[in-house]
């Protein structure tokens, strides 16, 4: 039973997975673009083993045409030989026949060959063509990433933003900046208290000073001082 549990637990999380993935536009695409860049190192090889195919055929064909010439050459030496008397006219009709026939073999083949290399050639250049279609495409695509990335940032920003200030409750902060005006209030008139009481204590600082000094000099005056 555990491993059963454990096992519904993996997959549950594997599942968790695929859906975040899913939801993710930045992965999709990353994964879209390694997708479509494994295509194009595919169309690469694939461009490179038909080029290489192409040339083979080319060469070969050449060599052919070359194998051609010769046999012909050897049957125009014949055929000279037969002319001066040095062999037979039987013989040299019967030689040439036979190196004209392998040569028609090798013109064959020649000309089989270059169909086969230009075959390869149309192939090469559709291949060439989807290889620059998916350049485009990857490049359009990164490039899109690119800014997909950047909105998605700062969409997340504010997103966090907005949900922190979803949390704030504008009547809470009203409340408290009333208590704060109320205790700012509340500061400023103690202040303004205690300054009146300072002044008045030295009003009455000064009538006392004057009141003695006043007495002194009657008391001066009863003493004939």
């Amino acid at each position: 039973m555990s491993l059963l549990k454990r096992i519904l637990r993996i997959a549950k999380a594997e599942a968790h997975a695929v859906v975040d993935k899913l939801e993710d536009p930045i992965k999709v695409t990353e994964e879209g673009i390694r997708e479509l860049k494994k295509q194009l190192n595919e169309a690469i090889e694939s461009l490179a083993q038909v080029k290489a195919s192409q040339i083979r055929f080319e060469k070969e064909a050449i060599n052919e045409r070359e194998r051609a010439k010769m046999l012909v050459k050897r049957a125009e030496a014949i055929l000279a030989k037969a002319k001066a008397g040095e062999i037979s006219e039987e013989e040299a009709q019967k030689k040439v026949a036979e190196l004209l026939e392998k040569a028609e073999i090798h013109e064959r083949n020649a000309r089989s060959l270059e169909e086969q290399a230009e075959k390869q050639k149309e192939t090469a250049l559709k291949l060439q063509a989807k290889i620059e279609e998916l350049k485009n495409t990857i490049a359009k695509y990164e490039a899109e990433l690119k800014t997909l990335k950047a909105r998605y940032s700062t969409a997340k920003a504010m997103k966090k933003i907005n949900k922190q200030l979803a949390k704030v409750d504008p009547s809470d902060t009203i409340a408290m900046l009333e208590r704060m005006k109320e205790k700012v209030e509340e500061e400023e008139a103690l202040a303004m208290a205690y300054e009146e009481i300072a002044k008045e204590e030295i009003e009455e600082s000064k009538i006392e000073s004057v009141d003695t000094a006043q007495k002194l000099e009657e008391l001066k005056k009863r003493l004939g001082l």
